[in-house]
């Protein structure tokens, strides 16, 4: 995740060819997502930037991240890469969508686009492919991973991890989510001990969101209770992530832990 930037980012560097992107993984994704779902308007990609980040790019940049972006959505066209129609359950089973879970998985999308309106953004809507994702993350650790924001930021991971795979002509890197996963620190000290251990012993990678991000949508699934400092929005919560002392607990652990922190 980045860090708060008002100033805009830079992403023309010395000794570098060329145009460097200065966006991790998850915000090019999610970039690429808001663009194409709106007819590839520029002011729908500098709102997307804007309200979830607080980056705001020179007219320039954006144009040639619109440029790449483009590009990318050619390489990654397809049937899986289309918005979810959740009343055709033929194409969600095509796709190895649990039909246990359409329901659930509606709910999730349910409660992000309902988050995303109140505080005035526009929602990125799922794929077929983001969804298979979130149906991973549902079907093999609800158990250790109570909170469905987290399954789906989690799932989200997977997604652009699974997209960048395919622009790059490369197998999926999903070792150090893997390890994660496995050894589940955010459940007690005795679990983030180990897993800390096996990093120390060089027996397994950490669990690396810093250079990707987090998810597409950042949401916070609270019961109601907590209150926020006034202004409070998608930008902080991104940032509370990406500034966490924490990195290897879940998303709504660092919120919970972490927003009386939080200044807009």
């Amino acid at each position: 995740m980045a860090t708060i930037n008002p100033k805009g980012v830079s992403n023309w560097k010395d000794g570098k060819k060329g145009f460097q992107s200065a966006l991790n993984d998850c915000q090019q994704i999610g970039l690429l997502l808001t663009w194409e779902q709106n007819n590839w308007k520029n002011s729908f990609g500098h709102n997307f930037l804007q309200s979830r980040y607080k980056i705001s790019l020179p007219p320039r940049t954006l144009s040639a991240y619109k440029r790449r972006l483009k590009n990318y959505s050619n390489q990654i066209s397809g049937p899986e890469h289309l918005i979810v129609d959740w009343g055709d359950f033929e194409i969600l089973n095509k796709f190895g969508i649990p039909q246990s879970q359409f329901k659930q998985l509606f709910q999730m999308n349910e409660f992000i686009q309902k988050m995303c309106m109140e505080v005035g953004v526009d929602p990125v809507s799922p794929t077929y492919r983001s969804l298979k994702w979130w149906a991973y993350v549902n079907e093999y650790f609800s158990d250790s991973i109570v909170n469905p924001t987290d399954r789906q930021i989690i799932g989200d991971q997977f997604f652009v991890r699974d997209l960048f795979s395919i622009i790059n002509n490369t197998q999926i890197f999903r070792t150090d989510l893997d390890m994660w996963l496995m050894y589940k620190p955010w459940i007690s000290q005795a679990n983030m001990n180990s897993y800390i251990s096996k990093i120390s012993e060089g027996l397994i990678i950490p669990v690396d969101f810093m250079n990707s991000g987090w998810g597409i949508e950042v949401v916070d699934n609270s019961d109601g209770v907590r209150t926020y400092p006034k202004g409070y929005g998608l930008s902080v919560l991104n940032w509370l992530l990406s500034t966490s002392p924490e990195p290897f607990i879940l998303p709504s652990q660092i919120i919970e832990r972490y927003s009386i922190f939080a200044k807009h």
